[in-house]
């Protein structure tokens, strides 16, 4: 089991996630026009400049593959994919999204491994600051930021964290957590966001107030509770995982191990199963594994469309499950020390 010593977090939080809800003065919310597309897509990458290298992708000319494996790993979201005027610029390290033409205008986006909601917030605002210098954006000194949906008026905040609660599941607390969560302005969301599961015990804590709050309210909020679901994980993960149950935490671990390791084809709900298992071993210090982080990296990298491009081609069913069997018996295999 965990030492008193031991980081709370590690595990538990895979990636934290900012995002910035914004419209063009003047311009529909609803983005369709190819021609003002095209102005405010020059408008963004003249403000991206001095942010790194983007790349420019536009929806009328990917690929469906090449679309569906980047909404798996949350550059793009399928609003933004059915819209033929739409776009996104992404950076080479995959770290920073801009879509134009999603439910509003422009979506920014950051994300970052870890607990890291004022660093990566600090990081979209100084991309945010240069897009409102080059774009006439959308604000009422009254209601701040207007936007499509009224819940992201005022800043156009989403704070965003991603958890495995392996623990706060099994042990059928996660209703009271949700509950705990909406009466403090929170919400939890599957891996997908709004109407997703929390498959593989993965969910998504943010908030849902934006307006009559400042930015570092939400940070703040979303912060402290992602610390207090932590604590609550742990104590639940110790009554649940601990004393006499060890060995049975250890036996599931190191058979999903195995399962994993030697499989020839390998589903990827039945992959989500044992990868859960696996990572409630290594959490706890039951199973050998030297980079956790290294496991929620490969939940997206498994993925059906990510398999496609990792492949250069469109899959049939067998072939992807022999090949997501391939990747992860090789990775797996690589992490244990």
């Amino acid at each position: 089991m965990r030492t008193p010593e031991t980081e709370v977090l590690t595990g538990n939080i895979i990636m934290t996630r900012i995002r910035l809800a914004r419209n063009v003065y003047g311009a529909p919310f609803s983005l369709t026009d190819m021609d003002l597309s095209e102005e405010i897509i020059k408008n963004v990458s003249r403000s991206l400049v001095n942010f790194g290298s983007f790349d420019l992708y536009r929806m009328a000319e990917l690929s469906e593959e090449r679309a569906e494996s980047m909404k798996e790993k949350h550059l793009i979201s399928s609003r933004l994919m059915k819209n033929p005027a739409g776009a996104a610029l992404i950076d080479e390290n995959e770290g920073v999204s801009v879509m134009i033409g999603e439910e509003d205008v422009l979506r920014e986006q950051c994300f970052k491994k870890g607990l890291c909601l004022y660093e990566v917030y600090d990081k979209l605002d100084r991309i945010d600051d240069e897009i409102c210098k080059n774009t006439d954006i959308a604000f009422d000194k009254d209601l701040g930021f207007l936007t499509a949906c009224t819940t992201n008026l005022g800043t156009g905040l989403r704070a965003s964290v991603m958890m495995f609660l392996p623990a706060l599941t099994e042990s059928g607390k996660m209703n009271d957590l949700v509950a705990e969560m909406d009466r403090l302005g929170l919400t939890v969301r599957g891996l997908y966001g709004e109407g997703s599961d929390g498959e593989g015990y993965v969910y998504q804590i943010s908030n849902e107030v934006t307006l009559g709050v400042t930015e570092r309210d939400i940070l703040d909020s979303v912060n402290n509770a992602v610390l207090r679901i932590c604590e609550a994980e742990r104590a639940v993960e110790d009554k649940l995982y601990g004393g006499k149950k060890q060995l049975n935490v250890m036996d599931k671990a190191k058979k999903a191990y195995g399962i994993l390791t030697n499989a020839v084809l390998l589903d990827y709900n039945e992959f989500l199963k044992y990868t859960a298992q696996v990572k409630i071993g290594a959490i706890l210090g039951l199973l050998p594994i030297n980079d956790i982080d290294k496991i929620d990296d490969l939940i997206i990298k498994v993925r059906p469309y990510n398999l496609c491009m990792e492949y250069g081609r469109k899959l049939t069913e067998t072939d992807e499950k022999l090949y997501r069997a391939e990747m992860v018996g090789k990775e797996l295999t690589l992490l244990k020390e």
